[in-house]
């Protein structure tokens, strides 16, 4: 015969349910916690360079964008976080080139810091030190730039592309491909049923010169 479980043996099994799940919340917690929050606006100092970029982060996971108000481009960030180490990598176009800068660091009180390495697809290399200050956490506040390579490029077409003259109106003395078709009209047969002068009908069938 099945015997129902005591009140103070279901009083105990959820004291146990409660504690293994609240070190089960806590152990959660406190791995999203030791992981630095980069979301934000951040500007980045290349040197001389300065950029703009925000930061998306998932996790451990960095996505987001860049873009350089001086170069006029936009570019697209992919990187991660662990701890306080930090890699992130800038992809963009220029002038029909593709280039890349890798940024390898670490964070600390909303500043990242450390060495850049940039190339382009050309072999170009260049590399540095590198500082980003958090100055937004808000990443609805992030604008691209307007990158005016492709109105270059756009005005710089137009501007090669040869204009033909109009010579409709010119004669065929002066060298023109159009033929004026009245000047071939003594070329052109008769047409079908037309009689020219001097030239009569014979008889059934025939047809001779008239005297």
């Amino acid at each position: 015969m099945l015997r129902r479980p005591s009140f103070k043996a279901v009083m105990l099994a959820a004291i146990v349910v409660f504690c293994i799940g609240g070190g089960i919340a806590q152990n959660i917690t406190a791995d999203n916690s030791s992981q630095p929050n980069l979301e934000g606006i951040w500007r980045l100092s290349l040197g001389q360079a300065v950029l703009s970029m925000v930061l998306y982060q998932f996790e451990g996971q960095l996505f987001g964008s860049a873009s350089s108000a001086e170069e006029s481009w936009n570019g697209v960030v992919m990187g991660q976080i662990n701890d306080s180490n930090i890699e992130l990598a800038i992809t963009f176009m220029k002038g029909g080139m593709l280039l890349g800068i890798k940024l390898i660091g670490s964070y600390a009180d909303e500043e990242m810091r450390g060495t850049f390495y940039r190339a382009d697809s050309m072999g170009n290399t260049a590399s540095g030190e590198f500082d980003a200050i958090l100055i937004n956490p808000d990443t609805f506040g992030y604008t691209p730039v307007e990158e005016k390579h492709m109105e270059e490029a756009k005005e710089t077409s137009e501007q090669t592309i040869p204009v033909q003259a109009d010579t409709s109106n010119q004669s065929s003395d002066s060298g023109s491909r159009y033929i004026d078709v009245h000047s071939l009209a003594h070329l052109v047969p008769p047409a079908a049923g037309v009689i020219p002068p001097g030239i009569s009908m014979g008889g059934a069938g025939g047809m001779g010169m008239m005297g």
